[in-house]
């Protein structure tokens, strides 16, 4: 056999111990890199692997919620005003595929639906996935970590494309988890705030985000949501 100029030896059958019984199993490779089977433990195997990953999940998500309630306790908000949103929040979680991501954006979500908005989660947009999708009010809405920060020109970058696919009626809006887990009960009024005032920029300036703006908003941005969230905040 030859390759490249060079002559290869032919494979030859080895045997290698089974990982978990000791079994005898064939080995069509020299230098084995990864754990042999024999046909019923490697059965039993993918059996345990698929069953462990299914409880990981479950226990994650359980985990998540969790946090989310404590976030709401820390801030001092009225807790069973969001038992019924809670409650919605979990049972949808736990159902299959990837629902939320942190547990900010179940508290998000626990707030939006505790004002009865429809509330669709993880959406494919383009090649993107969004946080949350608000169609009532044609919004985007994106939680944003700390680590934001640091991608703020590639945050705006997405938030054109995103735009560019849904369409000119919506926006962007990106909150952040600190105001999550300070003032929750502000969001919904924020959301709309933020909205409204991006939505008269691009009426002032032909539809477009200026460029005075788009430092991702350091400046209006976070001035409208900072006022969004601290008013009647005591």
């Amino acid at each position: 056999m030859k390759r490249s100029g060079k002559t290869l030896l032919p494979l030859t059958k080895v045997y290698y111990p089974c990982w978990n019984c000791g079994k005898k199993v064939e080995v069509e490779q020299r230098t084995i890199t990864y754990r042999a089977f024999c046909e019923q433990c490697e059965k039993e195997y993918n059996e345990k692997k698929a069953s462990d990953l299914k409880e990981y999940v479950r226990l994650k998500t359980i985990i998540m919620h969790e946090r989310a309630m404590r976030i709401l306790e820390k801030q001092k908000a009225e807790v069973y005003l969001y038992k019924e949103a809670s409650e919605a929040v979990l049972e949808f979680a736990m159902q299959p595929g990837e629902k939320f991501s942190s547990s900010h954006e179940m508290v998000a979500a626990m707030e939006l639906i505790r004002n009865h908005f429809k509330v669709k989660t993880q959406q494919s947009v383009g090649n993107y996935r969004v946080d949350f999708m608000l169609p009532e009010l044609h919004v985007v809405l994106e939680v944003d970590g700390h680590l934001h920060k640091h991608s703020l020109v590639k945050d705006n970058e997405r938030d054109i494309e995103i735009r560019k696919i849904l369409g000119a009626e919506w926006e962007v809006v990106r909150i952040s988890t600190k105001n999550i887990e300070e003032n929750i009960d502000k969001l919904t009024d924020a959301i709309q705030a933020i909205a409204n005032y991006k939505r008269e920029v691009r009426r002032k300036h032909n539809g477009i985000i200026p460029e005075w703006y788009s430092a991702r908003e350091n400046n209006h941005y976070a001035k409208i949501i900072d006022k969004s969230f601290k008013r009647d905040f005591k």
